[in-house]
């Protein structure tokens, strides 16, 4: 994964350096032609001056070695007219060492006679050029490149501010809040877009939201007196002497469903009550005692089910309200007893900040993307209604503690950070 910062520059980094060395190999080329082109002239130049010479004077004119022209005369038999431009090397015995030249040969008639006349001159001094021209170009353009990256990333940067306010706007947002992010105005029409819609879909999820949390909420509370009419016309069925085993078995599996239900009942309730902040009393709480006065509450149960817990506790506090916490607490130590094995063990360790709950249990690792789903259960004809996890998730949302599942072996460890 990388930003669009980076990706973009990678990308134009790679296209500019291709770029960049196709047109310094074409302008090293084009620069060697223009001026072996102008060197070419200066050659013909040079050999019109001679035929002028040879038409005024009647004879060659001398060879001087003061430039760096070369110049020289060689009888020929032949009378043709034809001449030619050709690149040599020449060995240089006082440097020694040979320089290339470019080089003009033709004929030229003197009187009766003929002579190869032969100009060259060095092309060092066009190749130093060449490397003089090119090399200030290509740092010409380095320095171009370089800038208009350095530039485009500041500009890019400030173009895409308002897409990372809208995104940090975004973190701060959650549903049952009834707060829709406060996003930055800005002038560029497809952030303005983006911030439009985002601002629509988020009203109409937290609208759907309430209406589903109002619907839970009312349809929790209207359960619960028929669910208690029920339960107390069953006690009375159940009862009476006159029923048979059969009635029995069936009554108790009728009273057994309805206690579920209503233990769903309350589950709901609690999570609708957490969602809408009815628990805002906060003070510090002593986890110290409030640890130890649940693990003597579950003493008896670990004893029938032959369950060893080993608890190291140490003085700690959270703020906090003290029923979230009390609930916190009673849901993860229920928990690893429910979900434990027999002769199993759980071990329980409190320090300063952090607090974990482990027990021994099934031998396969939790779903950790759905461990803390509603309703999400590990085995899908559990008697457990699955939302236990749901609503410890939910109270270290509201209370700000961090809580992460691990497995290891067979052990299931539920640790919980806070501030």
């Amino acid at each position: 994964m990388a930003k669009l910062f980076t990706k973009y520059n990678r990308s134009n980094m790679a296209v500019m350096v291709v770029l960049f060395l196709l047109s310094g190999i074409c302008y090293y080329f084009l620069i060697s032609y223009v001026l072996v082109h102008e060197l070419d002239e200066a050659l013909q130049d040079y050999q019109t001056r001679i035929h002028r010479y040879v038409d005024l004077q009647g004879k060659l004119p001398p060879v001087t070695g003061m430039d760096e022209t070369r110049v020289s005369y060689v009888p020929a038999a032949t009378s043709s007219k034809a001449q030619s431009i050709s690149t040599i090397f020449i060995s240089e015995r006082a440097e020694k060492r040979s320089h290339n030249y470019r080089q003009l040969s033709y004929i030229q008639k003197v009187g009766r006679a003929n002579y190869r006349v032969t100009i060259a001159k060095p092309i060092e001094g066009v190749k130093l050029l060449t490397r003089t021209v090119v090399g200030i170009t290509i740092a010409m353009l380095l320095i171009v490149i370089l800038t208009t990256i350095l530039f485009n990333q500041l500009i890019l940067r400030r173009l895409w501010q308002p897409f990372y306010d809208s995104l940090s706007a975004m973190k701060t947002f959650k549903l049952g809040r009834k707060q829709i992010p406060n996003f930055h105005p800005t002038d560029i029409d497809e952030f303005t877009y983006m911030n439009q819609l985002l601002e629509d879909t988020i009203a109409n999820a937290e609208t759907d939201y309430q209406v589903l949390k109002e619907f839970t909420e009312n349809a929790s509370h209207e359960m619960q007196t028929p669910l208690a009419i029920i339960r107390a016309k069953l006690d009375l069925v159940i009862q009476d002497e006159g029923l048979s085993e059969k009635q029995t078995q069936a009554l108790g599996s009728i009273y057994s469903g309805i206690k579920r239900l209503n233990k769903l009942n309350q589950s709901l309730l609690l999570l609708a009550k957490i969602e809408n902040n009815q628990f805002e009393q906060t003070i510090q709480v002593n986890l110290l005692e409030s640890t130890q006065e649940k693990l003597d509450q579950f003493q008896e149960f670990w004893m029938n089910n032959q369950i060893t817990c080993h608890a190291d506790l140490h003085p700690a506090t959270m703020k906090g309200n003290p029923e979230l916490i009390d609930i916190l607490l009673n849901n993860l130590i229920s928990n690893a007893a429910r979900h434990n094995k027999a002769g199993g063990a759980i071990g329980i360790k409190l320090d300063a900040n952090e607090l974990y709950i482990e027990n021994t249990g099934p031998l396969t690792e939790l779903d950790a993307a759905r461990l803390f789903r509603r309703f999400y259960k590990e085995q899908q004809h559990s008697q457990h209604n699955g939302l236990g996890l749901s609503i410890v998730k939910q109270i270290c949302d509201q209370l700000l503690i961090s809580i992460e599942y691990t497995f290891s072996g067979d052990w299931h460890r539920f640790t919980l950070k806070w501030d």
